[in-house]
């Protein structure tokens, strides 16, 4: 089995935070797990699928590429949440 920190020190230019990070940024920004974009980022820079199958089990690797919710029904969510913490506070 490979370190995990075997491509840290690898960079990358990433198209979300507009500028370079290294693969270690890429393997833990999502909440120490993986982006959810990082196959399509490092693919033909390592052998990601492989990386990414040795170090992660199925259902983190499920958690990783769950698409995010959409921003009306984030923003729903927030209003709603807000709501019930105002009436708790009367």
């Amino acid at each position: 089995m490979e370190s995990i920190e075997r491509y840290d020190e690898n960079m990358i230019r990433c198209p979300r935070v507009g500028g370079y990070v290294n693969f270690k940024f890429c393997r833990s920004e999502n909440n120490l797990l993986p982006c959810r974009w990082v196959t399509g980022c490092w693919q033909g820079k390592i052998d990601i699928n492989g990386f990414l199958k040795e170090h992660f089990s199925a259902p983190e690797l499920e958690k990783i590429f769950i698409p995010p919710k959409p921003k009306l029904e984030s923003l729903v969510e927030l209003l709603e949440k807000a709501k019930g913490t105002a009436k708790k506070d009367e």
